[in-house]
């Protein structure tokens, strides 16, 4: 499958009317180009730095808790160009205009991952910033010609993604009837749980500190989940992150 012939495959499911999801549409996005990880992010700007409403990546979760825990500004290379630009951001032009990351690239770099691809700024209300970053491995002599050639194909499909999460998110809201009780307080276990799991720990780790069953673990963050409206670990964390719900260790 070519990729010009790849992206009408993924524009068609896309237009089908009905949201696909980010991990149909990662997995989509990776299979049908040259992309090794993909990194989708909706979020307030805040004064002490971000309030996140969606997080969604292919990366493991212990590099999503790392990301999340530094300065956004430093251990991205794009995202100080992207809230001043409404222009998609290329990683090797940011790193040649801007010097003062170039510590933290290398040292990503180091970690075997390879600093080639393009962020995409998606449309947001005043103080909020929304993207979708792709990752590559191909290497940089040959990603500037790629880019050029697939750089719209890209920006149209993260448009189309990011109003699909919009309009989730829509739907979600209007089945939830807001005079009952939906979401029960978190326990004083759940909130733990989270707490450990924000700070990188496994269920297995959690389980050691905690003094009880890695089985136990697994329950209690089971029904956190079920309580915050989400469908996985990260997006609990960052969710209970983002009301404060959760202790810092």
């Amino acid at each position: 499958m070519t990729d010009q012939r790849a992206y009408f495959d993924l524009l068609d499911v896309m237009d089908s009317g009905q949201h696909i999801g980010h991990t149909r549409f990662f997995a989509l996005m990776r299979k049908s180009f040259r992309v090794a990880n993909l990194l989708y992010l909706d979020a307030d700007l805040t004064r002490s730095g971000m309030s996140i409403h969606r997080l969604h990546c292919t990366a493991s979760t212990e590099t999503v808790n790392e990301w999340l825990h530094r300065d956004f500004s430093h251990i991205s290379p794009v995202l100080s160009a992207l809230t001043n630009s409404v222009r998609p951001v290329d990683w090797l032009t940011a790193r040649k205009l801007n010097p003062q990351i170039e510590p933290h690239l290398s040292a990503v770099e180091r970690r075997g991952v390879n600093i080639v691809g393009v962020t995409l700024p998606l449309a947001t209300p005043m103080r909020r910033m929304a993207f979708l970053a792709i990752q590559s491995d191909m290497p940089a002599c040959e990603w500037p010609a790629y880019s050029r050639c697939h750089l719209r194909d890209f920006q149209h499909l993260a448009n189309l993604f990011h109003a699909g999460e919009i309009e989730d998110d829509v739907r979600r809201s209007a089945m939830i009837d807001i005079s009952s009780d939906i979401r029960a307080a978190l326990t004083n276990r759940e909130t733990e749980v989270l707490g450990w799991a924000a700070a990188g720990k496994s269920y297995w780790e959690i389980a050691r500190i905690l003094g009880i069953s890695e089985r136990t673990v697994r329950f209690f963050m089971t029904n956190a989940r079920r309580k915050l409206n989400v469908v996985s670990n990260t997006q609990a964390v960052a969710q209970a992150v983002r009301q404060d719900l959760i202790p810092t260790f």
